[in-house]
């Protein structure tokens, strides 16, 4: 049997603040470094209440050691200055932060 992908999401009250250049560009670069350690892909997003970070894996184990390299923990820190610097509190505004298996899923 096939192990299960996972997905990790990450989601922050907006709390009226807008997303910077900075943040944009400090999540893409996270995400650009997951996709080279195993991430099969992602999203960036926000409606008017909330930002949404998803990534997807093809196991949990992958995830990890990507959670445990030097480079997540370089590319977390700017994403939490570049949110800390437009005005958001990390981690009071995280809403939901969680790893999740997929049951199901019609995506590739």
């Amino acid at each position: 049997m096939e192990k299960p992908s996972v997905v990790r999401m990450w989601i922050t009250n907006k709390n009226d603040k807008e997303i910077t250049s900075e943040m944009s560009e400090s999540m893409q670069a996270f995400l650009s470094i997951a996709i080279q350690n195993g991430c099969i892909g992602s999203t960036f997003a926000e409606d008017d209440e909330r930002i949404i970070v998803y990534t997807r894996w093809s196991d949990e184990m992958i995830l990890e050691q990507f959670r445990s390299s030097e480079e997540y923990k370089i590319k977390e820190g700017n994403i939490i200055q570049s949110f800390a610097a437009a005005g958001f509190k990390i981690p009071d505004d995280i809403l939901f932060n969680s790893t999740a298996k997929i049951l199901f899923s019609n995506l590739p």
